[in-house]
This record gives C-alpha cells, structure tokens and sequence, in this order.
C-alpha cells in the first residue's frame, strides 16, 4: 500500500467479492489478505479467511484450503460461516484422501447445524460416501 495507508475495509472486501465472482483469484486473495492484515478485528474477517479458503480450494492448494477452514473454525466461534467452514474442511480432507477426517467434520456439521443448507450438503455428501450420519449407526 502507498504510503502506508489501506484501501477502506468495504472497498477491500467489496473488491474481494467482485473478483472472486468473476474468477480472479489471485487478485481476490490479494484483497482478502489485505483485508485480514488491515481488519482482522472486524464482522466480516471471517468471511475473507473463508473466501481464501474457496480459493485455494478452487484451485485445488487442498492443504492451503483446509488451513484456511480451520482457521475460521478455530478463530472465529461466532462466525456466520462457521457451518460453511466445517463443510467445506470436510469436503477438503476428502478431496485429500483423508476420508475418516472428512466424515468426522460432515457428521459435525449434521450435529452442530441442524437444517441449514450446510446441513443439508453434508448429508447428501455422506449418502454419497455411503456412510451413515451418525457414527456407528444409522440416520
């Protein structure tokens, strides 16, 4: 940044939203980064950490993406996507071949989020696993 000074938080997010829609990824995660470096305090941090996680998970830097996840998991309890984050960590581990970790995160995410649409992924997810909700049991 020119002397030192940071685009406005809105302007960064904003920014960040627009590229990652419109398939510039590199130049969003430049905005969410920033976004983080500048407000990581704020409402919407968790959100640019789970859009660093889209992208790298987009561009398929799995590990990267699962970082990402887990940070929102792990940093921000009250998050509006924590659900997203749980999922998509889940998701993550199974593009990995991390099965058993990835069930784990969509059985929790069945648990902790009932009947919301993160809810209903994972569950779809899981019958394509053909694996049970619960663990150990049936639905």
């Amino acid at each position: 940044m020119p002397s030192g000074s940071a685009p406005s938080a809105d302007t960064l997010y904003s920014n960040g939203l627009r590229d990652i829609t419109s398939g510039k990824y590199d130049l969003a995660r430049q905005e969410f980064q920033d976004y983080l470096k500048y407000y990581g305090d704020t409402d919407l941090a968790s959100n640019a950490q789970f859009y660093l996680g889209e992208i790298a998970f987009v561009q398929q830097k799995y590990p990267e993406a699962l970082d990402h996840y887990s940070d929102v998991i792990a940093n921000f309890p009250n998050s509006f996507k924590l659900g997203a984050a749980r999922y998509k960590r889940g998701v993550t581990y199974i593009a990995m071949g991390k099965k058993p970790e990835g069930i784990a995160d969509l059985r929790a995410v069945t648990r902790l989020f009932p009947k919301t649409d993160e809810d209903q992924a994972a569950r779809t997810k899981l019958r394509e696993l053909g694996v049970s909700v619960a663990a150990g049991g049936r639905e």
